[in-house]
């Protein structure tokens, strides 16, 4: 059971070679300064501290952390989550990339800039290079693009996104 307020940067996917290495699957938070950072944690909320890391095939990570010794123990923390609690969001120190985590969006209501509510953020999509909301509707998912100018820019945790859609972008995905 994950901790409180817990979020995933990673999933460890297996162990790699006999000292303890460890392979990480980036998740959508997945933000690399965080693997230095002392905001690290396991899925339980204990400090996790990455001693090494480097890129693997795959778009993968190889991890050493500390307290992780050999390939015994490595072995024991596959399908362990690495990642942070979103209480460590908002201090200054915390790692971010420009534009902020994609995690702070779920579960906040949508309105344009003429106050039109379009719904709730249910869950938060790659694509490419940028990120979409999505939003049930129905049967249906409202799917719009987190940049700006569509999506005004904010780093907080709460409250209303605003977007500025443009035009027909709303009604196109509702017909």
């Amino acid at each position: 059971m994950s901790a409180p307020g817990f979020i995933a940067i990673g999933e460890i996917v297996r162990a790699v070679g006999l000292r303890g290495e460890l392979k990480l699957y980036p998740l959508l938070d997945f933000f690399e300064p965080l693997l230095g950072s002392p905001f690290l944690v396991w899925d339980d909320g204990r400090p996790a501290e990455v001693t090494r890391h480097r890129v693997m095939s795959g778009g993968c990570w190889g991890l050493a952390v500390k307290g992780v010794g050999g390939r015994d123990g490595a072995d024991t923390q596959v399908g362990r989550e690495l990642g942070f609690l979103a209480t460590s969001y908002g201090d200054p120190a915390f790692p971010k990339p420009r534009g902020g985590l994609p995690f702070r969006w779920v579960g906040r209501e949508v309105v344009t800039g003429d106050g039109q509510v379009v719904g709730l953020v249910d869950e938060v999509r790659r694509a490419g290079a940028q990120y979409l909301l999505v939003i049930p509707d129905g049967a249906r998912e409202i799917l719009i693009p987190a940049l700006p100018p569509i999506l005004r820019p904010e780093d907080e945790l709460t409250g209303q996104l605003v977007i500025d859609p443009p035009e027909g972008l709303l009604d196109v995905q509702r017909d």
